[in-house]
């Protein structure tokens, strides 16, 4: 399963990824990026979007 990975030290704050989401799964909180993972299709704008690197979409196990 895909998952979208929020780097909080790479991050710039600048929320620029909240604007190109279509879902409208991100949202700042104060200097908090916040994913709303139910919402996220992971379609990938906000990771292209952003100028760090700080958004990647990954593989997550399920079987823990």
């Amino acid at each position: 399963m895909k998952h979208l990975v929020h780097d909080r030290k790479k991050c710039l704050k600048c929320a620029g990824c909240v604007g190109l989401c279509p879902q409208m799964a991100l949202d700042m909180f104060g200097l908090d990026l916040q994913i709303d993972h139910e919402k996220c299709t992971r379609c990938g704008l906000c990771t292209r979007g952003c100028p760090v690197g700080a958004l990647q979409i990954t593989e997550v196990n399920d079987a823990q």
